[in-house]
């Protein structure tokens, strides 16, 4: 099976540079990582999944690149990352992460901050099922990023099965000074 084109599009999105710092919120079987680290290579990627099966799947798929130290698959929900131990990441990218439009999701914002330097941005991408959906979710999660001190813009990219791909992408508008 081929890779799904709503990834291939999500981290096209993402921009990555070949020495950035990536940290994909939601991992899975890993098979976005694999595409970022197609892209990243002097860089490092990280990825956080609450289920120890996810994680597992991910290093699995990606052990050369586990092995040469340039990703690692940590389990943890976000909410509960320590940013002291993690760092601090030019993008971030989370694909179907429910949790930013479900609720106002301040917890998983306050850490996106914490873990964002201050040039880097955030990629939120949904693949919903109809163009009322996109529509609530687009809604709210500009809502969310707003009222946690994110600019963001949502753009609507059409797939070739029909289906749309909504991508929110953002920064904070001020980060915090304490490092870099």
């Amino acid at each position: 099976m081929g890779v799904p084109e709503r990834l291939t599009v999500a981290v096209g999105l993402l921009d990555v540079r070949p020495d950035d710092r990536v940290l994909e919120i939601g991992c899975g079987r890993g098979v976005a990582a694999g595409l970022i680290l197609e892209r990243l290579p002097r860089g490092e990627l990280v990825g956080l999944d609450r289920s120890d099966v996810a994680v597992a799947a991910a290093s699995e798929r990606n052990a050369e690149a586990v092995s040469a130290g340039r990703v690692r698959f940590v389990r943890t929900a976000l909410a509960d990352a320590d940013p002291d131990a993690l760092g601090r990441y030019d993008k971030i990218l989370a694909i179907d992460v429910n949790v930013f439009w479900t609720g106002p999701a301040t917890r998983e914002l306050e850490a996106v901050t914490r873990l964002l330097r201050p040039t880097g941005s955030l990629v939120l991408c949904y693949d919903p099922p109809d163009a009322a959906q996109v529509a609530k979710v687009k809604g709210l999660l500009l809502t969310h990023l707003s009222d946690a001190g994110f600019i963001a813009t949502a753009t609507t990219h059409q797939l070739a099965d029909g289906s749309s791909l909504l991508a929110v992408v953002g920064a904070v508008a001020q980060l915090p000074v304490d490092g870099a």
